[in-house]
């Protein structure tokens, strides 16, 4: 059984990078120095701002509360990236249609893929973790012990609340797999996974009262004790690091690998009834007769195209619940989780510190470059440019024919994924308005930037120009296995970059950060407006 196990997991992680057609050498090199950088990079923004961080910590006497809040964020971070890929690689992955007939056991089957949903959490870990682990080590001085155990924690500390999102995907699929509709099931199962999810970060962030609070803050690395309190393996995976306790490393060990045995155990049925409703059900789809009446549209061509463009991701549960709802839910999701966090471990409630920290000028620009990275961040679920031409297959050589420029159907594609990431911002704010009480300067300062920002993350479309990925059979080809979607990461995270430095480096003050910026995202706007333009034919002539 084991020997099975492993085998399927390598056949699921083959299947899930695999990118399809043979590579040049060159083009392979390239690919790993790109990926390489790319790691590089995220690790020196975590390993900076961690290291930013930390200082304050140690000027209160609560470095440990640091390990605390990196363990809770990995924790979150897993929940809500499981949702998202629980479903792709549990039940709409190409595979499971031929590992079906095959005589393998559900528990085989479902081990395999949860081995390849934690192989996509330990690759998120490697980038956001290890460099804030090995920063904390360095700054309090902690022995080669420190790292060894710290490694361990890293690699268990995902594995429940992986399973927490597992298992919620599969009660539901389980629920749904007499709903005849099946494309509307991915998006009832995603929406209520996340629902529970909330719901469940919420229960577990106990309110403490403000004597509480002060009590701990008054003792040595006593915030820590609030974040003990948010999950159930938090208690272990804290003391393991910050106490460099053995015992405790045991028992999270043990909890980690006793929960992964129970789901599977249990859960395998559950995966199974799933699986087979979204193999096997009706698609629900109704051949919907014209109204001849209706049919002639009279608002012009260019609404007609951007119409149309968002119905094909509005209608299609795949590009629906992959392109479209994290942008949705997503913002809302992260602001809430944020404020239980926070709020729990703030002597007198949040709402009286954020009053006396607005009123700070010297927090202004601080504040006002939080606002921004938290918006540039949610930019980092929103593919829709990337895969514009792609998503349409062999018919997107249509565009070539059609009697309207290049250029502008490229602006009519880019509209969608402009308004899904101005969204975002809107969703960020609107939440930091009511439970943050931001000051509404903060939302108007950041709206012009916001605007400029969601019009050139649209120019990204240009990376699904000139070599589309047209030949595919399944859409979860072009939503999960596209390799230009590494563009759209890379552009929010030099973004984020340029930000930071502004803030905190430069020290600018909050109208000159906002003039800059825009002055900058103007200025691109205009030359890739101008850009794609002028080599409109061009673009069309290379459109293969």
């Amino acid at each position: 059984m084991i020997r099975n196990i492993i085998n399927l997991t390598k056949i699921f992680l083959i299947t899930a990078f695999n990118r399809g057609g043979s590579r040049k050498r060159k083009n392979a090199v390239s690919k790993y120095i790109f990926f390489g950088l790319l790691f590089a990079y995220l690790i020196g923004v975590c390993s900076y701002g961690s290291y930013a961080l930390l200082n304050n910590f140690i000027a209160l006497g609560q470095e440990d509360a640091f390990i605390a809040i990196l363990l809770m964020a990995i924790i979150t971070l897993v929940m809500f990236t499981t949702i998202i890929s629980c479903m792709n690689v549990l039940y709409f992955s190409d595979d499971n249609r031929f590992i079906l007939p095959l005589p393998l056991k559900p528990l085989e089957v479902l081990s395999g893929k949860l081995n390849t949903l934690l192989v996509y959490v330990y690759m998120e870990e490697l980038m956001v973790a290890i460099g804030p682990l090995c920063i904390y080590g360095y700054m309090t001085g902690k022995s080669f012990l420190f790292y060894q155990l710290g490694l361990l924690v890293l690699l268990f500390i995902p594995i429940v609340p992986l399973l927490f999102a597992a298992l919620i995907v599969m009660i539901v699929m389980a629920m749904t797999k007499g709903i005849r509709n099946k494309s509307l099931v991915q998006v009832i199962t995603m929406v209520i996974s996340i629902v529970f999810s909330l719901l469940i970060s919420m229960a577990t962030s106990q309110a403490n009262s403000t004597e509480d609070v002060m009590a701990l803050m008054e003792k040595a690395n006593g915030l820590t004790e609030i974040y003990k309190k948010t999950f159930i393996t938090m208690p272990m995976a804290i003391d393991a690091v910050t106490k460099q306790s053995v015992l405790s490393l045991l028992l999270l060990i043990i909890i980690s690998i006793a929960a992964y045995v129970l789901v599977c155990l249990f859960g395998q049925k559950l995966y199974y009834r799933g699986m087979l409703g979204s193999l096997y059900s009706s698609s629900g789809v109704s051949d919907k007769k014209i109204d001849e009446k209706n049919a002639y549209n009279s608002k012009g061509l260019a609404y007609s195209y951007v119409r149309k463009e968002m119905m094909v991701y509005l209608r299609r549960p795949t590009f629906f619940v992959q392109l479209v709802l994290p942008c949705l839910i997503l913002p809302a999701f992260m602001m809430i989780v944020m404020y239980i966090s926070i709020s729990s471990s703030v002597p007198g409630g949040l709402g009286p510190a954020l009053s006396t920290l607005y009123q700070l000028e010297e927090f202004e620009a601080v504040i006002y470059a939080v606002v921004l990275l938290v918006i540039m961040f949610i930019s980092l679920y929103c593919f829709i440019s990337m895969v514009a031409i792609s998503k349409d297959g062999h018919d997107a050589y249509a565009m070539k024919y059609l009697p309207i420029s290049f250029y502008k159907q490229l602006i009519y594609k880019m509209i969608p994924d402009i308004g899904m990431c101005f969204f975002s911002y809107l969703g960020v704010i609107i939440t930091g308005l009511i439970l943050f009480r931001l000051p509404v300067i903060y939302a108007l300062y950041s709206l012009p930037v916001a605007l400029l920002y969601s019009i050139l993350h649209g120019f990204l479309i240009l990376s699904d120009v000139r070599r589309p990925k047209l030949d595919w059979t399944n859409e979860l080809q072009i939503v999960k296995k596209n390799l230009r979607m590494v563009f759209g990461m890379v552009f929010s995270l030099l973004n984020m970059g340029l930000v930071a430095a502004l803030a905190f480096v430069t020290e600018l003050n909050m109208p000159t950060i906002t003039l800059v910026l825009s002055l900058i995202y103007l200025l691109l706007d205009v030359m890739l407006y101008r850009y794609i333009k002028n080599k409109d034919l061009k673009l069309a002539d290379g459109f293969e």
